[in-house]
């Protein structure tokens, strides 16, 4: 992990700052020792609490935002929030952040899968059947137009497909109606919807537990990309060099992790048995793209929470905001790793722009070494795995442009790109009910598709030798008398 002097973790040791990635008390105890947690006592979760945390995300690595005494809930039930966003999870700026995303998620070289144990904090309190009552936790009502109070937003959603055993975690946000019921929402296409699916195909509920405070790295896992079949769980053991512990559900069998704040857990039956209306609620678009619609319904038959637990809040905000522009490049490098793996030659950097959240722009630079080579980038970054779900624009420059700098990506658009010849528009691409620009009829058709558009803002191959030399100082000799006048010119030392 790259680290600077000026940065708060400088002190702390690569173990350290791994062992906070995988216990969520022990974030915490080395944010407060690095000085970066603000409690916060007596806020309301009704409004109060999501603008508090919209406002620590005008900067960018905003503190821990450390809830307790929330109004209406005991003292000791705790909210905690930019778990993704703060110090200890920053590893460098701009391309480097997005290369230490990728060697974390390459870290361990191989994933190590979960180890079952017998007991573990989770079941300190236990609660089963006529017990079970959810809203004795406190759930934010997080924007004004939400349609109710939000316990998961970063949340493991655990699943177990029915056909092969295969366990997926994956975060999607999860709505309280009752002390029993919640509404757990999934975009068409997504595994968790496939999975639960399976079930109701064979007239069955779908197993579910839901955990809303865990371990910072499993929130990473569950909320990135995965691929069909691969182990959520076991990757996150890898990324900590230490299988993850789990513990069985009472309810359903399935895997928790042992050391989880507190875990929802029991059945899925099919809509058409039960449903309540779920939503609005707003996206990480900076949108409520979706109206309120009935979705399947969790009837929760167990609880399972530690002594003072901590519930992890992530809620979406508008993507122009400066603390999610790092949430956003873990997809930046999921599509990175995807296109090396597609054979696609020299990818010198993938980029999620600001305001496009993380999926909307994507900017990829290359240096090109055949022609039709922009093409194969533009497609693939576009139609990969990470890449398929919910895109808008994709941008391809050449290596010589700071893609990290908007600045930068609008002069090559506006020097190298032809709207003309050098535009592919693609239709019928995977989109979903959150998408701005969905139309009420194509929602009512449940054609949930949108377009996307590819811009190859590159010098043209056939011609690119010739094209007109860039005016800029060569970057080696600026640098060179940027040293020579260092101590005699104020400007230069900025």
């Amino acid at each position: 992990m790259a680290v600077t002097k000026e940065s708060p973790i400088a002190g702390l040791t690569e173990e350290q700052l791994i062992a906070a990635q995988g216990d969520l008390r022990e974030y915490l105890r080395l944010s407060d020792q690095i000085e970066d947690v603000v409690v916060v006592r007596g806020a309301d979760p009704n409004l109060e609490m999501g603008a508090l945390y919209e406002l620590s995300i005008k900067q960018e690595h905003p503190s821990v935002l450390l809830f307790e005494r929330i109004k209406g809930y005991p003292p000791d039930y705790r909210i905690m929030m930019n778990v993704r966003e703060s110090a200890l999870s920053a590893e460098g700026s701009g391309l480097e952040y997005v290369q230490a995303l990728r060697r974390r998620r390459k870290l361990g070289v191989t994933p190590i899968p979960p180890v079952e144990v017998e007991t573990g904090p989770v079941f300190e309190n236990v609660f089963l059947g006529a017990d079970v009552d959810v809203l004795k936790f406190p759930a934010p009502r997080w924007h004004e137009h939400d349609g109710g109070p939000y316990i998961g937003t970063e949340c493991l959603v655990i699943q177990r497909d029915p056909d092969d055993g295969w366990v997926n975690v994956g975060t999607y946000r999860v709505q309280v109606h009752d002390g029993r019921t919640l509404t757990v929402f999934i975009e068409p296409g997504k595994h968790g919807n496939l999975i639960r699916q399976k079930y109701w195909d064979r007239g069955e509920p779908c197993p579910m537990v839901v955990s809303v405070g865990q371990a910072p790295v499993l929130g990473v896992v569950a909320g990135g990309a995965s691929k069909w079949g691969e182990s959520e769980l076991a990757n996150a053991g890898g990324r900590l060099g230490r299988p993850i512990e789990v513990v069985r559900g009472k309810i359903t069998d399935l895997p928790i992790p042992a050391d989880a704040e507190l875990v929802l857990e029991g059945f899925v039956p099919p809509v058409a048995e039960e449903s309540r209306p779920e939503g609005p609620f707003g996206e990480w678009p900076g949108y409520y793209g979706s109206d309120t619609r009935p979705e399947p319904v969790l009837r929760v038959e167990a609880i399972y929470h530690r002594n003072n637990p901590i519930i992890v809040g992530q809620p979406p905000a508008k993507p122009t905001f400066p603390g999610r522009l790092g949430h956003s490049q873990s997809n930046a490098a999921a599509i990175w790793d995807a296109m090396e793996a597609a054979g696609v030659p020299a990818v010198k950097g993938v980029w999620k722009l600001q305001g496009g959240g993380t999926r909307l722009i994507t900017v990829v630079a290359i240096a090109q070494q055949h022609a039709g080579h922009a093409k194969m980038a533009g497609l693939v970054a576009t139609g990969c795995g990470p890449g398929a779900f919910f895109g808008r624009l994709t941008i391809v420059v050449d290596d010589d442009i700071d893609i990290t700098n908007p600045t930068e990506v609008l002069w090559a658009l506006a020097t190298r790109w032809d709207p003309k010849t050098q535009t592919d528009i693609i239709d019928g691409c995977w989109s979903g009910n959150i998408d701005p620009l969905m139309s009420p009829e194509k929602r009512a058709a449940h054609d949930l598709t949108n377009s996307r558009a590819i811009l190859y803002a590159v010098r043209p191959f056939g011609w690119k030798d010739r094209f007109p030399l860039v005016n800029q100082v060569d970057p080696a000799y600026a640098e060179q008398i940027r040293q020579k006048w260092l101590g005699e010119l104020d400007y230069l030392r900025g």
